[in-house]
């Protein structure tokens, strides 16, 4: 499933899923509420209906042919409740009934059209309660009506005198209420889809750069470096923004990875085909005589330096995989540096290629002493003073700096120096640099192997500077 429907299903359930909840508890707190509210409207009714009733008895009471009872709601007056019921008459739809202290039951009015449930005209359950001054509140389900009802006690001078309740049928509360839900609703529906609308926006704003992504890979895959991406500067996100600029970062180094690979390929072919042809047409010219004497001395000694360059080689690719794979281990011993040095000037002056160039070693501490391998820091030593005789340097200069616990061992050449654009991989395994010098420069491996040598002898090997005049780079070295 595509990453934009599956998030944008996902969200949409979770937000649907709270706004249910919401509209549930909303529902709820507006049902709970409505009852409330008419609980008190309906006792606030009837606490102006005792108010009615009391005054209407006050005022029957103080007619002059009025004869004095004890009790004013006792049957020896008919005509007291009728009359004081007129005065104090309930709304349509409440049912009034009023009770002497004793829980006689005085009147009964009600202005519905129905007949009313028995139960609801019975004596109360709560009379007793609201005799002695407590107002209630009841919740009645007769014959699929509920009612509701509240008693409060009718008080005179401080006494309870009677008691009052009134009845109303409950409000289908939704019904009343039709529209407060339906407004709900439409609140609901219209938070979902605009909440879609945003959960939709922005996935498919963050999952945009992952399709494009994904496109990129793809193109990658099929062998094509050159992916259509959007600049990392165009895109917001600081995340995204990484990991755009590392892509093209990889795609790029991918791309030189590759053209490394086809020039090694190139390389390793040129290389060794040319020994290979060499050796085998000197070979077979001696062998079938087509040489002789001197002549056929001097082929067999070109073709045994034809195979040690072929040698050579092959030696250079597995040590640098050895390395590589870190299966090689040196044998780390306490030498003179100085001793180092002078056996690599001695060897490369024996080099075809290094008679005409000028070697210059500044005075050296002959008691200094490092602890690594012999044969390996020979290679490195080796290694950068062949890199400057392929730069066509005529003067090398070997300098000794030290600092603290560390000492720095410079190699100077007044070479043409290594292109701006070529400085980032000269480190990189198999690179050869400028096609023009691809010929001289062997396989790619000697300044890759030389590092990885520094780094197996506790040493560092970088690139100090380099113009078309000049180059220097600098080996650390810890000293004891």
């Amino acid at each position: 499933m595509p990453l934009l429907r599956f998030w944008t299903r996902r969200y949409t359930g979770v937000l649907i899923a709270i706004l249910i909840f919401l509209g549930t508890v909303a529902g709820v707190w507006l049902k709970v509420n409505e009852n409330k509210q008419n609980f008190q409207i309906l006792q606030a009714r009837a606490e102006q209906l005792s108010d009615s009733y009391l005054r209407a008895i006050d005022i029957i009471q103080s007619q002059p042919n009025f004869q004095q009872d004890p009790l004013p709601f006792t049957p020896a007056v008919p005509s007291t409740p009728a009359i004081a019921t007129e005065v104090a008459r309930p709304v349509a739809q409440d049912y009034m009934q009023v009770f002497n202290e004793e829980g006689h039951n005085l009147v009964n009015f009600s202005s519905l059209d129905i007949s009313l449930p028995e139960n609801l005209v019975e004596t109360p359950s709560t009379i007793e309660s609201v005799l002695g001054g407590n107002s209630t509140k009841e919740k009645i389900k007769l014959k699929g009506v509920t009612w509701l009802r509240v008693g409060i006690p009718l008080s005179k001078e401080g006494e309870v005198i009677g008691a009052l309740y009134l009845s109303t049928p409950s409000p289908e509360i939704f019904l009343d209420n039709i529209e407060t839900y339906s407004f709900l609703v439409l609140i609901i529906l219209g938070i979902a889809f605009g909440g879609w609308l945003v959960i939709y926006h922005l996935s498919r704003k963050l999952t945009r750069p992952l399709h494009q992504l994904t496109e990129a890979a793809i193109q990658v895959s099929e062998g094509d470096y050159s992916p259509n991406l959007p600049s990392a500067t165009k895109v917001k996100e600081a995340e995204l923004q990484q990991l755009f600029s590392s892509f093209k970062m990889m795609t790029k180094r991918l791309q030189q990875l590759e053209q490394m690979r086809t020039d090694l390929l190139a390389g390793v072919s040129h290389e060794l085909r040319t020994p290979v042809t060499s050796i085998r047409g000197m070979i077979q010219a001696v062998q079938e005589g087509v040489v002789t004497g001197e002549t056929a001395d001097q082929f067999l000694v070109t073709t045994l330096e034809e195979a040690k360059r072929m040698q050579k080689m092959v030696e250079d690719l597995l040590d640098f995989a050895s390395l590589e794979s870190s299966t090689i281990n040196g044998e780390f011993v306490l030498l003179s540096l100085s001793d180092v040095i002078e056996e690599v000037i001695q060897q490369v002056h024996s080099i075809e290629g290094f008679k005409d160039i000028d070697i210059d070693i500044s005075p050296l501490i002959k008691p200094l002493k490092i602890v690594a391998d012999r044969g390996q820091m020979k290679q490195i030593l080796l290694n950068l003073l062949m890199n400057s005789a392929g730069a066509e340097a005529t003067k090398i200069i070997i300098s000794l700096n030290m600092e603290e616990k560390k000492l720095y061992l410079d190699i100077l050449d007044n070479g043409k120096g290594i292109a701006e654009q070529e400085i980032p991989y000269i480190f990189e395994r198999y690179y050869r640099g400028d096609s023009k010098r691809k010929k001289k420069q062997g396989l790619g491996l000697g300044l890759p192997l030389s590092r990885l040598l520094a780094e197996a002898n506790n040493c560092e090997l970088f690139l100090i500077s380099t113009s078309p005049h000049e180059t220097i780079f600098r080996l650390m070295l810890p000293i004891e």
